[in-house]
């Protein structure tokens, strides 16, 4: 039998009027929720804890009133799993503390940060995406991925924007893929590179797959044309590649990307999504194995051998209760047979 177990870990200031300094203080939660996906902004988590807690270390065990210390923006991380065998499944900040019994925390990633950051006045011209988030982030504790690709930008300006608000542009504007990796950001034409293989055989260590769906065809084949007007007024496009030979249909979408490796990048991306086959939906498995989005789900049925294969993770919705621990792994697109 495996012991379920978790720890919330707060790095908290003290001011007792001779040290002031920040300590890591753990927690023990009557529940927790989390969300994290590669379509949002912005990972998110609720804590629910006692009125009056017991922080485990940090302050001699001494017993305390929650309100007491936890603010917004107090650094938070997540922990759960069995037997001590715990997962970073959320890192960020308080967002908000709501006065109830027993207290309510919500809870919000890194962007936090720059949701917060207000006040962006900055024209660019000739530049990258990575220099824009270099200079986004130099002043926070916000890493960039190392895999951030090399994206030209050729001219933009914000007006009293917020960090977010950044992001969103090249989200929506340049058609990029923006999300983060705890506390690293991630832009690029697509996802990284599929990681870890997770094992999830239905009806064994898949609790439940009624949101499942199997589609044992590629839908009609659709051709995607990614367009950018340039400064003389004519148009440049990349389009995405076709497998089938029979095309339905063509969808073109406009980006301020101009780089034709970047625009292939999107247009093969959104090609993915439209003219997906397999499983589609999510399942929900318990804390082990541990998920995260940007893996990759290997999943069997014994009952159809032949459905077999593996697919992208794109998102994660995760609780932890006295009712037990489950994770709710969203399916995207289908990486291939085993």
């Amino acid at each position: 039998m495996f012991k379920m177990t978790s720890n919330i870990v707060f790095t908290i200031y003290f001011n007792n009027g001779f040290n002031n300094e920040f300590k890591k203080v753990t927690v023990k939660p009557n529940a927790i929720k989390w969300s994290r996906s590669i379509y949002d902004l912005s990972d998110t988590a609720t804590i629910i804890l006692p009125a009056v807690g017991r922080l485990t270390r940090g302050i001699d065990g001494k017993k305390i009133k929650t309100t007491d210390l936890l603010i917004g923006g107090t650094p938070v991380s997540i922990y759960a799993g069995y037997d001590n065998k715990n997962d970073l499944h959320f890192k960020g900040f308080i967002s908000r503390v709501n006065f109830k019994i027993p207290v309510e925390i919500e809870c919000e990633g890194y962007s936090y940060i720059l949701r917060n950051k207000l006040g962006i006045d900055k024209s660019y011209k000739n530049t990258t995406v990575k220099s824009i988030l270099q200079e986004l982030i130099g002043d926070t504790e916000i890493k960039l991925h190392p895999d951030i690709p090399n994206i030209p930008i050729e001219k933009c300006q914000f007006i009293n924007a917020s960090g977010i608000q950044v992001l969103e542009w090249f989200k929506e504007k340049c058609l990029l893929t923006v999300y983060f990796v705890y506390d690293q950001i991630y832009v690029g034409g697509d996802t990284l590179v599929p990681g870890q293989t997770i094992k999830l055989r239905l009806g064994w260590n898949v609790v439940k797959d009624d949101e499942l769906k199997f589609h044992p065809k590629e839908f009609a084949d659709v051709k995607i044309s990614i367009l950018n007007r340039q400064a003389n007024g004519q148009f440049i496009s990349q389009t995405s590649s076709n497998n089938n030979g029979q095309i339905s249909g063509i969808k073109k979408i406009r980006t301020l990307i101009s780089d034709p490796k970047t625009m292939k990048a999107i247009a093969e991306r959104e090609r993915t999504l439209l003219v997906n086959s397999g499983y589609e939906g999510m399942v929900t498995a318990f804390l082990k194995p541990f998920a995260t989005p940007g893996m990759v789900a290997l999943i069997y049925d014994t009952k159809f051998k032949q459905r077999t294969g593996k697919y992208f993770i794109t998102g994660i919705e995760g609780s932890f209760s006295k009712s037990g621990g489950r994770q709710k792994i969203k399916i995207g697109y289908f990486l291939g047979k085993v």
